[in-house]
């Protein structure tokens, strides 16, 4: 049972490398090529770990293992509001930024604003972060796979 998840997705894997091997290469570049084979050859590396693992002594008879790092950190109450008000406030603006920008635009934008703001990086970090958010979505999508992203609605959606 401890490892049903693990051969469930080897399935899951296994099957979607193997119906789309046959389809043209355009059709089968994401799905076979970027997700099921990279997949599978996660879910084999996984497979072979527990395998060759050895039985931690701290393994309850229920089968349950012990972990080695506990947190129980209670946050106070006005804490968790402001963290939720901030987290859905750069969800929001990132929605409006993609509605108003465009998403070649305005996701680059939002990892330079939120990595510079909330998570206090250096420029040369923060802009190295935005460098590779534009290339994945212009060079990935717009270049090698032809896909357009609507302008937003600034520049003529």
């Amino acid at each position: 049972m401890a490892y049903s998840f693990t051969y469930f997705l080897f399935f899951i894997f296994l099957t979607a490398a193997v119906a789309g091997w046959n389809w043209p290469y355009i059709a089968k570049l994401m799905p076979v090529y970027v997700a099921a084979i990279p997949g599978l050859i996660l879910i084999v590396l996984q497979l072979a770990r527990d395998a060759f693992r050895k039985t931690p002594a701290a393994e309850a008879s229920d089968g349950s293992v012990d972990m080695d790092e506990v947190y129980n950190v209670k946050l106070e109450k006005k804490v968790e509001i402001r963290r939720t008000f901030i987290f859905f406030g750069w969800f929001i603006g990132g929605a409006v930024g993609i509605w108003l920008l465009g998403i070649v635009i305005a996701l680059p934008l939002l990892v330079l604003l939120y990595t510079l703001i909330e998570g206090k990086e250096r420029w040369t970090s923060a802009l190295v972060m935005t460098a590779c958010t534009y290339l994945l979505i212009w060079g990935l999508f717009e270049y090698m796979l032809e896909t357009r992203w609507p302008a937003g609605l600034l520049f003529g959606y």
